[in-house]
């Protein structure tokens, strides 16, 4: 997988209409509080995975950049950087959801 780059994550981070399209990703996800996720993990979640094949928020970010002219604006644009990107790069940062073992009956069956 590749990283982004310092100037990907910045840029991406800093977009407004990408903070708020990730707070509704969050919600969507049930993250609770998820204005308050998502700002304390905007670095992260520019920095994360959003394909399978390597492709970072960051550098789908700065793809995008490159293609407006000038609406909708890179953040904005959900043909550029898709919900499916940005569930993507949330699943990574949220990590593998805890699951408890099923109980096990240990009583005895005569």
């Amino acid at each position: 997988m590749a990283n982004a780059t310092s100037t990907q994550i910045i840029a991406a981070a800093g977009d407004h209409d990408l903070l708020r399209r990730l707070r509704a990703i969050a919600a969507a996800e049930g993250i609770p509080s998820p204005q308050q996720w998502v700002e304390g993990r905007m670095d992260q979640l520019a920095a994360a995975p959003a394909t399978d094949a390597g492709d970072t928020i960051g550098s789908v970010y700065e793809y995008a950049v490159g293609k407006y002219t000038p609406v909708p604006r890179p953040g904005e644009d959900p043909t550029a950087v898709t919900d499916e990107h940005l569930h993507h790069a949330v699943a990574h940062v949220l990590g593998p959801v805890f699951e408890p073992e099923p109980a096990v009956d240990t009583s005895v069956v005569s």
